[in-house]
């Protein structure tokens, strides 16, 4: 066997032992690449896609009356409406909506409906053929709808 003295006087030993530190120390070291500075690197990019632009607004009813208003307020605005409507589409078609906020018991939600279509409903229905609308372009509906507080009866026109 070679003296140690001899073996570094070669340096060889010295070498193999720089070597394996290097080598131990470069194991535990995370090597400089592009995503060292830029962790989206290489990662594909997202367009943007704005959301579409909204809808048009709903249309407005051409009358609104609130349940149990009484006749004496709405019926000369409605006989005159009417009479516009006509004067300005002769075959012009009214629907008549009655409106009730939707409720946890159905049989509580029919009768709601049934009241408010019996009442002013059917109120609304007969002024506006009054003021010179026939039968046929009157049409009437009933449905809960979650958008009303209180029962109401809209009008539109087509």
């Amino acid at each position: 066997m070679l003296p140690v003295s001899r073996v570094t006087e070669k340096g060889s030993f010295l070498r193999v032992v720089v070597a394996g530190c290097v080598l131990v120390g470069m194991t535990g070291c995370k090597l400089v690449d592009q995503k060292t500075f830029n962790p989206n690197a290489g990662v594909a990019p997202k367009p943007y896609i704005p959301p579409p632009p909204p809808g048009p607004p709903p249309v407005p009813p051409l009358i609104e009356l609130a349940a149990g208003t009484p006749a004496s307020q709405w019926e000369a605005p409605v006989d005159q409406i009417t009479r516009l409507a006509l004067s300005r589409k002769p075959d012009v078609l009214f629907v008549v909506r009655c409106l009730v906020p939707p409720q946890a018991n159905a049989d509580a939600e029919q009768s709601s409906l049934m009241n408010l279509v019996q009442g002013d409903g059917r109120a609304v229905l007969q002024e506006m053929i009054n003021a010179g609308a026939s039968e046929a372009q009157v049409e009437m509906s009933a449905m809960p709808d979650s958008s009303v507080t209180k029962p109401v009866v809209r009008v539109y026109v087509r």
